[in-house]
């Protein structure tokens, strides 16, 4: 059975207070407010995400602050930092959650989560083939999503309604791709 939202939270909170213990670290209300939101937001956050999200109900806490509790998050396994090829750091909850993998469009920034189980079993046999002991692993596949493959698409203009034949031999891209 699923823990409750408030369960979870609670716990992840401990974890944060355990690890800032065991590091010498201060606990501070500014700390737990970014552990807070964070928690309270799903998915990819940057820093700038996250500090607007802040800034509306604690305008005291700046950037850098931000920053290094996100940082403080990930060495506690709490949050996972993932790099993408725009130069933006993004964090995402790790804290009892599942392994997935993404697919990250490069024209929009559009992060799609996946699992695939094949994936899994492959990486785990080369890592045997290869006599590799794996500790993780990220895998991510940058392209175009189906959003923005849509918006490049040329419109095409029916020249005529009645098509009888096609007398153009040459391959369109999709033909192409297929080949």
């Amino acid at each position: 059975m699923p823990r409750s939202k408030k369960v979870q939270s609670r716990e992840e909170f401990q974890v944060f207070e355990d690890y800032l213990a065991e590091n010498g670290l201060k606990h501070s209300r500014q700390r737990e407010i970014i552990l807070e939101h964070f928690l309270a937001n799903k998915g990819h956050m940057t820093v700038d995400d996250l500090y607007r999200i802040i800034q509306r109900t604690h305008p005291e806490i700046g950037r850098t602050t931000i920053y290094r509790t996100l940082k403080l998050l990930c060495d506690a396994e709490l949050a996972e930092a993932i790099e993408l090829n725009d130069g933006l750091t993004r964090f995402e909850h790790l804290y009892n959650s599942e392994h997935h993998d993404h697919l990250i469009c490069t024209e929009c920034g559009a992060i799609i989560e996946f699992t695939n189980d094949e994936i899994e079993r492959l990486q785990k046999e080369i890592a045997r083939a290869h006599g590799f002991s794996a500790d993780s692993h990220r895998h991510q596949i940058f392209g175009v999503c189906r959003k923005c493959n849509r918006r490049r698409r040329p419109i095409k203009k029916n020249r005529s309604k009645n098509k009888s034949r096609r007398t153009d031999y040459s391959l369109s891209e999709a033909e192409l791709i297929h080949l």
